[in-house]
């Protein structure tokens, strides 16, 4: 769930929601250690996976544990500030899809989903979803526009019970039908079933999470799986002004008022390999990354 506008010169259309410009590196702090602990930090098996990045407060992360000793400090003031946020009205606008995405353009990101879906259905044989669950649905905007044109049936997670009870208005009697309805919060999560969704949907969804939550929120959503079951995912890239090769990280004490990161893709990587997922396929969009993911063979 997220703001942006439309992009082009790639596969993908990047869509997502903006990010303001990249803290300088001086004068941070090392995940709130000093400069001598990010040292340390840098030589464990996690650091030397070279995630790096800042804050929109100009503190500066030398190391993924430094990140995560961090995010795991604040995580649930964090997750306050956005529940707020989102029972708020999220980004506003005049439309349930502009609350969703800060833009008017929810049609036209949808239609790149589609498009993303019925290639990978055309290119995989194999895969042929008929359950979808849609994670951070919101108010329902990709299992109307997207996930049930192709899935009889889609199940939507939704952490604000607000915004759940209006996507059953905003989709209508007959796609509600199709559907139901589980108030959750991604990041307490547990397992999903196994073998009861072909197709989980995770957009703009992982960026909200820190990186412990995202990559067990993805575990638990990977058990609910069939054999030829794929998760898509689709998040907001560093781009434009920013280090394409870093994290971005803004704040509830930022302009925003919430929380929120941006990783770049060798990031998404790492999240997804802890996960134990394998990338069937990644498109770049100008703003974005889509990547279609399996179980990683054991």
């Amino acid at each position: 769930m997220p703001s942006r506008k439309a992009g082009g010169g790639s596969e993908s259309v990047g869509h997502g929601k903006k990010t303001k410009g990249e803290a300088a590196e001086g004068g941070g702090v090392q995940g709130g250690g000093t400069q001598g602990d990010g040292a340390k930090m840098e030589s464990s098996a996690v650091g030397r996976s070279g995630i790096k990045g800042t804050d929109d407060q100009g503190r500066w992360f030398e190391s993924h544990e430094a990140l995560m000793q961090f995010q795991d400090v604040h995580a649930q003031e964090w997750y306050a500030a956005n529940a707020a946020w989102w029972a708020e009205g999220g980004y506003g606008g005049t439309t349930d899809e502009e609350a969703m995405i800060g833009d008017e353009l929810g049609q036209v990101d949808a239609e790149e989903g589609l498009k993303f879906l019925r290639a990978l259905m055309s290119d995989f044989v194999w895969f042929k979803p008929k359950c979808a669950v849609d994670a951070g649905a919101g108010v329902g905007r990709m299992t109307k526009l997207c996930l049930l044109r192709v899935c009889e049936t889609v199940s939507l997670l939704e952490a604000d019970s607000g915004w759940l009870k209006r996507a059953k208005v905003y989709l209508g009697k007959k796609r509600a039908a199709k559907c139901t309805f589980t108030c959750v919060r991604l990041d307490e999560l547990q397992a999903l079933e196994k073998g009861t969704a072909d197709l989980v949907w995770i957009q703009w969804t992982l960026q909200y999470l820190t990186d412990r939550h995202a990559v067990r929120a993805l575990m638990a959503l990977a058990a609910g799986l069939t054999k030829s079951g794929v998760l898509v995912i689709k998040e907001n890239r560093p781009y434009g002004g920013q280090r394409e090769d870093r994290f971005h990280m803004e704040t509830p004490a930022g302009e925003q008022g919430r929380y929120d990161i941006t990783r770049p893709r060798a990031h998404h990587n790492l999240l997804f390999q802890q996960a134990g997922l394998q990338i069937l396929r990644c498109e770049e969009g100008v703003e974005t990354h889509t990547y279609a993911l399996a179980l990683a063979k054991s």
